[in-house]
C-alpha cells in the first residue's frame, strides 16, 4: 500500500515552530506603534481596573529603541565606501537586485536589517521564467533575463533539511499569492506552499493541490542548479541551522518594560496634574451635596476632599508627591543607556555618565568600532555569496569573479575632530603622498552626498598640489595674524605660529 502524500501546508521544522512567537514579537518591536502598543505588551497593574487599563492603553506611546539600534548599525556602515570592483556580469544586477528597480546596497541594507532583528534573513536567488522564443546574449545583457533576489523571511521559511554535510536537500516556503489579475472580479487571497529541491520545485495550496495561476505561469519545474539556491545573512550565526541570534534577543524585554514604566509615569501625570482642593466642612456639604443644588460642584470643577471645619485651617490646595515620578524616570534613563551597552554602540554604561579619560575612550572607540567591522564583514561574506549564486544562475564560472570588499574601520567620531587630528599630522609633511591621501579622505566624508563629478574633481585638485600644508595661523605682510588657510605661509612650514610673529616684530624693529 502506498504511503499516503502528506500536505506541504502541514510540514514545519521543529525550530520553525520554537521560534515563530519570538520572530512576531521582534517584527512588532521594530515596526512600533499599533502593532507594539496593545494589551500584550502593556501589562496591567493592581490599581486598575479593565476601563481604567483601556484607556491608559489608548494613551500609550512606545519609545522604540529596537529600530534605532538596528538602523544605527547599518548607518554607519553604509555610509563607508565599499569596493566592488567592475563586473560586466553583475552590473545589471546590481542596478535592479529584486526585479524592483533597488540597488545592491539599498538591498543588502533591508536584508542586514531583518537579519538584526530576527536572527537571521534569508534570500531565494532565482531566474525568471524565460519566454518561448529563445533569448540571445545580447537579450541577458541588457538585463531581459537575469537572475532576481526574494526577500524570505523567517516565517516564511517554514521547514528545511540538511545533507551530511550541512547543504540544504529541500525547503518548503510559504507565499501570499493576490488573484486579481482580472480588475472586475474581487481579490482573491490564497496560501502558497513551494517545495524546492535539488532536482525540481513545485507549488500548491493548503489542501496539496497544484496552484493554478490566472497568467498561466507554471506550478512546477526543474531545478537546473542542482543545489538550493538560498542565502541566509545572520546576526550571530549559532549554529547554521538557519536560525540565528536576534539582536534584540534581550533588548526588546527592555524597551517593552521601558514603554511600560513611560505609561505608569502618564498615567501619575495625567491623575495629579492638577493640585487636589482641601475644604474645611462640618458635615453640611456633605449633606447638600445629596441635593440637587450640589455646592462641591460650585466649589471646584472637580472632586474635593473636606476636613473638620473646626480645625482653623483655610481652604487649600494640596499637590500629589512626585518622588515615584523622579524614581521612575532615573530607571527609564538607566535602562535606555543599558539598551546601547548591550547593542555594542558605547563600551560601557559608564560612557553615557561622564566624561571619560583620553585612555577610556580610546577603548570605548575600539569596541564599537569591533562591533561594527563584526557586522560590516557578514555583510561582505553576504554580498559575495549573493553574488557566485548569481554566476551560477548565468551559467558562468565563478571562479572569475572578484570579491567585494566593505570597510573595517568606522568614523564614529566627528568630522571636525578627525580635521583637526589630520592637520596636526599633515603639518608636520612626513610625505606629500600622505597629506594628499588624508586630504581625499576627508573630502570624501565632508560631501558624502555630493555628485561624483564634484568629487572626483576635488581629488583630482588635491592630487594636483604638492601636498604641502602649512599652519593653520600664519603673518601677512603687515605682522598681523591670518586665519584659515592651511596652505598659507608654505615657505614656513615648520615654524610654529609663535615663531612666525616673533620673527615678524624682529623684522619690524630692524626697519625703524
Amino acid at each position: 500500500m502506498a504511503e499516503k502524500k502528506v500536505k506541504l501546508a502541514s510540514k514545519t521544522h521543529p525550530l520553525y515552530d520554537e521560534n515563530e512567537d519570538l520572530w512576531d514579537l521582534y517584527l512588532d518591536s521594530v515596526k512600533g506603534g499599533l502593532d507594539f502598543i496593545n494589551d500584550t505588551n502593556l501589562f496591567s497593574h493592581r490599581l486598575e481596573d479593565s476601563s481604567d487599563f483601556s484607556e491608559r492603553t489608548d494613551r500609550a506611546y512606545y519609545l522604540n529603541f529596537c529600530e534605532t539600534i538596528v538602523r544605527l548599525y547599518n548607518t554607519y556602515i553604509f555610509k563607508e565606501k565599499i569596493e566592488r570592483p567592475p563586473d560586466d556580469s553583475l552590473d545589471a544586477f546590481r542596478k535592479n537586485v529584486d526585479g524592483r528597480g533597488t540597488g545592491i546596497s539599498e538591498f543588502v541594507d533591508k536584508v542586514g536589517f531583518f537579519s538584526s532583528a530576527f536572527g537571521a534573513m534569508h534570500v531565494l536567488v532565482d531566474m525568471p521564467i524565460a519566454p518561448k522564443k529563445r533569448l540571445t546574449k545580447a537579450d541577458v545583457k541588457k538585463g531581459n533575463l537575469q537572475p532576481y533576489c526574494t526577500l524570505v523571511y523567517p516565517s516564511q521559511l517554514r521547514d528545511w533539511s540538511f545533507d551530511s554535510q550541512g547543504n540544504l536537500q529541500w525547503i518548503i516556503l510559504e507565499s501570499i499569492y493576490y488573484n486579481d489579475l482580472d480588475p472586475y472580479k474581487e481579490r482573491e487571497e490564497e496560501t502558497h506552499y513551494k517545495l524546492i529541491t535539488r532536482e525540481n520545485w513545485t507549488i500548491e495550496d493548503k489542501n496539496g493541490d497544484p496552484v493554478t495561476f490566472a497568467d498561466g505561469s507554471p506550478s512546477n519545474g526543474d531545478n537546473k542548479l542542482g543545489i538550493i539556491p538560498l542565502i541566509t545573512l545572520y546576526h550571530r550565526d549559532m549554529d547554521d541551522d538557519k536560525v540565528g541570534e536576534s539582536m534584540l534577543k534581550d533588548i526588546v524585554y527592555i524597551n517593552r518594560i521601558i514603554m511600560n514604566w513611560c505609561s505608569c509615569l502618564d498615567e501619575q501625570i495625567e491623575r495629579h496634574t492638577f493640585s487636589q482642593l482641601i475644604y474645611p466642612d462640618d458635615g453640611r456639604l456633605v449633606e447638600e451635596s445629596e441635593s440637587s443644588d450640589d455646592p462641591l460642584r460650585k466649589i471646584g470643577t472637580s472632586y474635593i476632599l473636606t476636613f473638620p471645619s473646626d480645625s482653623g485651617q483655610p481652604p487649600q490646595f494640596i499637590s500629589p508627591d512626585v518622588s515615584n515620578i523622579s524614581v521612575i524616570w532615573n530607571l527609564i534613563v538607566d535602562h535606555v543607556k543599558e539598551i546601547y551597552r548591550i547593542s555594542g554602540l558605547i563600551g560601557s554604561s559608564d560612557d553615557m555618565y561622564v566624561s571619560r579619560s583620553g585612555r577610556a575612550a580610546q577603548m570605548g572607540f575600539l569596541g564599537v568600532n569591533s562591533a561594527l567591522a563584526d557586522k560590516a564583514k557578514k555583510y561582505e561574506k553576504f554580498e559575495n555569496d549573493l553574488n557566485k549564486l548569481v554566476y551560477l544562475q548565468l551559467g558562468k564560472n565563478v571562479e572569475e569573479g572578484k570579491d567585494v570588499k566593505y570597510s573595517e574601520s568606522f568614523d564614529i567620531t566627528s568630522l571636525g575632530e578627525e580635521i583637526d587630528d589630520s592637520l596636526k599630522v599633515m603639518e608636520r609633511n612626513f610625505s606629500p603622498t600622505l597629506n594628499k591621501t588624508m586630504q581625499k579622505n576627508i573630502a570624501r566624508k565632508a560631501i558624502p552626498l555630493a555628485p561624483i563629478d564634484i568629487r572626483k574633481t576635488v581629488e583630482e585638485e588635491i592630487e594636483s598640489g604638492d601636498g604641502i600644508v602649512g599652519p593653520l595661523g600664519g603673518v601677512d605682510e603687515e605682522g598681523s595674524m591670518e586665519d584659515g588657510n592651511p596652505n598659507s605661509n608654505m615657505g614656513k612650514t615648520f615654524r610654529t605660529k609663535q615663531k612666525l610673529v616673533d620673527e615678524e616684530t624682529q623684522k619690524k624693529k630692524k626697519e625703524r
